[in-house]
């Protein structure tokens, strides 16, 4: 049987996240071993930073659309496709004909709920910060649109963000593609130059924080 590959980033005081304004992750011990035969901590941790899934209420209201706690455990347990698209040039946008070629090139299809994995060649893990931050490929609203219409569950990229870099709050059309046809968003996905192009188990587990916009998440996947 196929081993299981984690393509999640490790979560540390400097892991992957938005600046200005998203805070880096704090650590606050509460009780150590030492002091106190024990050790326990204190997480200062937004929803959006690491390898994270976006739900519909990141940029819609919570009242009419869903959030992170509403994913079922069938959509966590599911399947889908990695596509490469590590040829487009950095910062710029990755085309739907782009993804149909990389959806040939893999001899795959995009079915209905699958879970699409973009393949950038921006790894969290290893690419410079300054780089990772304003450099990174992301799909057009085109592109977006075609993976609605063959109905993907979740589009998923190694980049901080499926927007450009730098793209105000107001020209998150990306997100917006997606999320308000209630196909999530995973970003920060870490080590795809482990897998190939092709057809996978996926294993996608959100925490079910009540009402939030969004969580961390353990991303596995196994060749089918």
């Amino acid at each position: 049987m196929s081993r299981w590959i984690d393509l999640t980033q490790p979560i540390t005081e400097d892991v992957a996240t938005h600046p200005p304004g998203h805070t880096l992750p704090e650590f606050e011990p509460l009780a150590t071993y030492d002091e106190d035969g024990h050790n326990a901590t204190r997480l200062h941790l937004e929803t959006h930073c690491g390898t994270h899934m976006d739900a519909p209420t990141h940029f819609f209201p919570a009242d009419e659309y869903d959030t992170i706690d509403a994913v079922s455990p069938a959509e966590m347990i599911t399947e889908g496709v990695v596509l490469d698209c590590t040829d487009v040039g950095r910062a710029e946008a990755i085309s739907p004909e782009r993804v149909r070629a990389a959806v040939a090139a893999a001899s795959v299809s995009v079915e209905p709920g699958d879970f699409v994995i973009v393949d950038t060649g921006m790894d969290p893990t290893t690419t410079d910060p300054d780089t990772y931050l304003h450099e990174y490929a992301y799909p057009s609203v085109a592109a977006a649109e075609f993976l609605v219409d063959a109905g993907a569950g979740v589009v998923a990229t190694d980049a901080l963000g499926v927007d450009a870099p730098g793209a105000s709050v107001a020209d998150h059309d990306v997100h917006r593609a997606l999320l308000g046809n209630g196909v999530r968003i995973v970003e920060g996905v870490a080590d795809l130059g482990s897998v190939e192009p092709g057809r996978y188990d996926v294993v996608c587990t959100p925490l079910p924080y009540a009402g939030l916009d969004g969580s961390q998440v353990r991303l596995l996947v196994r060749p089918q």
